[in-house]
């Protein structure tokens, strides 16, 4: 499934005897990072009775070539929402082929937060929220990358660990990452954005209202010179559906609601390769559509989640 799935859409496949390589060239470099998450690793195969390798090839299965999915991610700081809470939401605009195996998780590590994530079964840390006030949404990013090194979902899952954004920005730093990639994010210290490039993380924050908008390329002033060298990489429309979401948050009457960041996310302008993405003509990617849409209310331990695109399914809640 993951090979087959990483070569939709594109002209040279993969093997899955490569992509089992890099999968096990990652072993080393996570033992170094998170032995413990290795250890769990080893685990999640023993209990599916499958080995360790298949395990790990579900979490590096964006190693094996730029990506080329996208994602829209709002978030928004507790003194500019209705109920006094951080807000943050997304759209994951992927492969709809990957519903069926998506599921919601708990997680509650001895000595360590909980937490609750939208993922697949086997990867070992997505997007959702921990039980200290933080809420992950994950966006796609341009730049340099190198086949072996953590995968960034054992970063992510890392993130989980921290109750605070110094902690969360150290757990990308301290890294020897694979891949460029972003966690846009409500911390306990307000709205913050990890721009994680392989020899470098930015943190951006919140405006003077405490809001923040994400998408698919790099906006730290230190890293704007990777768009230009890297722009082909760049999943589509992501400087408009920027563009978009800042303006609608911005028009937004009154304080921000969970209904307010649904209404952004379910927005047309530019149908179909809108921020509630549809099937479109582009022949790389127009196969990918808003698969999900989820809203964290991290100090609430809940999660709000749209099962398809957000303008047709309602955002049913998942409480930590």
């Amino acid at each position: 499934m993951v090979v087959d799935r990483f070569n939709k859409g594109r002209a040279k496949a993969l093997d899955l005897d490569t992509a089992l390589g890099v999968a096990r060239g990652c072993v080393p470099y996570v033992e170094r990072y998170a032995p413990d998450l290795a250890e769990e690793v080893r685990g999640i195969g023993e209990g599916a009775r499958v080995a360790a390798e298949q395990v790990m090839l579900l979490n590096v299965r964006n190693q094996l070539s730029a990506a080329s999915e996208g994602c829209t991610s709002v978030i928004v700081e507790g003194r500019s929402t209705a109920s006094g809470n951080g807000l943050a939401g997304q759209n994951w605009d992927n492969d709809p082929a990957t519903d069926p195996f998506s599921v919601v998780v708990k997680r509650r590590p001895t000595g360590k937060p909980s937490l609750l994530s939208f993922t697949r079964p086997g990867e070992i840390g997505y997007m959702g929220l921990n039980s200290t006030g933080i809420g992950i949404l994950m966006n796609a990013m341009p730049g340099r990358s190198r086949r072996l090194g953590v995968p960034w979902y054992f970063i992510v899952r890392k993130i989980y660990e921290q109750d605070s954004l110094a902690g969360a920005t150290a757990a990308a730093e301290s890294a020897e990452r694979a891949i460029p990639a972003n966690a846009a994010m409500i911390t306990p210290q307000g709205a913050a954005d990890l721009e994680v490039m392989t020899q470098a993380v930015r943190v951006l924050r919140g405006d003077k209202r405490g809001r923040l908008v994400h998408t698919n390329h790099c906006v730290h002033p230190d890293l704007l010179g990777v768009n230009d060298e890297y722009r082909g990489g760049i999943y589509g429309q992501s400087f408009e559906r920027r563009d978009r979401a800042t303006a609608l948050l911005d028009e937004a009457p009154g304080a921000v609601t969970v209904e307010t960041i649904g209404g952004i996310l379910s927005d047309h302008d530019g149908y179909p390769t809108s921020i509630c993405r549809h099937p479109n003509p582009d022949p790389s990617t127009g196969w990918q559509r808003s698969v999900v849409s989820m809203i964290v209310e991290p100090a609430q331990g809940r999660m709000y989640l749209s099962r398809g695109n957000p303008c047709e399914s309602p955002y049913e809640t998942y409480e930590l």
